[in-house]
């Protein structure tokens, strides 16, 4: 026997609710919650098979649109008085948590809305197409469409992404894990890509007309960002401004600024915004201060030398952000 599953750690809940979407086969569940591929000879087993039980019921399975299945009650098993202790100290049950059974640790409590939200994404990430196609949309939460949004255009299926992300944007935009900030400027990339810029331009307008869960310093930021892109630094200039207005500690309008100095081959002015990004950058999560730090430190290094900025045909294909996890914060970037 192994090291058993703690549930109580909210990663290993997480991955129990993945495997459980995943599969029908409780014995095989069973015996990964209990590290033992003899688990049904061992003490602990019916209360791992119990744990099994129930996280096969309210796993969000893909054909369920990532809903839980109608709640089931799964009998809760009972442990003689002279029966080993479910928690694992190898005492008797009599003395050990007999008469504490609510509070003892090995019991299993409902997943969190977070939890649930992470084995979403975790699940969409790990699903084929194939599996994806059959997903009821008109079931799914505003963060699944996202993330299925996003499988898609992983997947080069550009036109379907683009059409999920667009029906998760003309929603309500009420999920309190998604990360409306992100998910603007992906879509307005992806309309680039589709060879659609004057769209995505007029999409991102709209937007700072009528911003709606985020604020409009976040769409002027993401402007800024389209206009660089496109070479155009003359129309980024005053998106920058209204993004440096509404956030000035924010690194990466500092660094949007360095591009634009960067461009006007203004070097010294480009390193001092690039530094002063770096500096700002420590207050962010530990994801976005990794992010930051490889876009700035070329910039930087490019600047310093007196380099123009890189050419498109020099960077690398992809998003210009990885996808972040739904710890990240939105008005990080």
């Amino acid at each position: 026997m192994g090291s058993p599953k703690d549930l109580n750690q909210p990663e290993i809940y997480v991955s129990a609710l993945v495997r459980a979407a995943q599969t029908d086969d409780v014995e095989a569940l069973t015996r990964w919650l209990a590290d033992d591929e003899q688990a049904e000879s061992g003490p602990f087993y019916k209360w791992y098979r119990y744990f099994a039980e129930r996280l096969i019921a309210m796993a969000p399975r893909p054909e369920q649109g990532f809903v839980a299945r109608v709640a089931r009650t799964v009998p809760l098993p009972k442990v003689g008085r002279n029966d080993a202790c479910p928690c694992g100290s190898g005492k008797k049950f009599k003395q050990c948590h007999l008469g504490s059974e609510e509070s003892v640790a090995w019991k299993m409590g409902s997943p969190t809305p977070m939890m649930r939200a992470m084995a979403v994404s975790q699940i969409i990430q790990e699903s084929p197409l194939e599996v994806l196609d059959e997903v009821p949309l008109e079931k799914c939460s505003p963060l699944a469409m996202a993330e299925l949004a996003a499988a898609y255009q992983k997947e080069g299926e550009l036109d379907t992404a683009l059409t999920l992300l667009k029906r998760m944007l003309d929603g309500d935009r009420d999920d309190p894990f998604l990360l409306i900030d992100y998910w603007i400027a992906r879509y307005a990339e992806w309309l680039v890509d589709a060879g659609l810029e004057a769209e995505g331009e007029r999409f991102l307008l709209d937007e700072y007309k009528a911003a709606r869960k985020i604020e409009g310093w976040q769409v002027a930021q993401k402007l800024a960002a389209f206009y660089i892109d496109q070479g155009n630094l003359e129309g980024a200039e005053s998106w920058v401004s209204v993004a440096m207005e509404g956030k000035p500690d924010n690194p990466f309008n500092h660094y949007l600024k360095g591009l634009l100095h960067h461009g006007g081959e203004q070097w010294e002015e480009a390193a001092q915004c690039y530094e002063k990004a770096q500096s700002l950058s420590g207050e962010l999560r530990e994801q976005e201060q990794s992010y930051m730090a490889e876009l700035v430190a070329e910039s930087l290094e490019r600047a310093r030398n007196h380099q123009p900025l890189m050419v498109e045909e020099e960077e690398e294909d992809g998003d210009a952000m990885e996808q972040p996890t739904l710890n990240d914060d939105e008005e990080s970037r």
